[in-house]
Parts: structure tokens; sequence; C-alpha cells
């Protein structure tokens, strides 16, 4: 996984298992940056395009 403020690559600190979803604790392997982050995953029985789409598009109205 590379690093959302610099955009290297990145290692796993630590990682907490919760019901439906893995949590991992990450940071950046940039000296210079060396940023902490958090990042969540979810099994997927596939990648529905549409509803993705559908769900951008509601956060987006939210925001404006």
């Amino acid at each position: 996984m590379l690093c959302p403020s610099c955009n290297s690559k990145s290692h796993v600190l630590s990682t907490a298992f919760k019901k439906g979803f893995t949590i991992r604790y990450r940071q950046c392997n940039n000296e210079k940056c060396s940023k902490k982050f958090t990042t969540r995953e979810e099994l997927s029985d596939g990648m529905n395009y549409k509803g993705i789409v559908k769900k951008m598009k509601e956060l987006l109205r939210e925001v404006k």
C-alpha cells in the first residue's frame, strides 16, 4: 500500500480483526515522511460498479 501523503511504500505496524472487517495500522517507509495511517479492509463477493457509482453520487450530493 502506498502512503497517502508522499506515495511511497508503507508497512503494517499492527492488525486488528473486527466483525466483518480488518483494520491495519501502517507507517510510511520514507524516512522524511514516516506518516502513520489506518486502512480498513472488507471482503467483497465482487465488484458492484453500479452500486459504487451510486454511493459516490450520493456522497457528492452531501458535500454540495
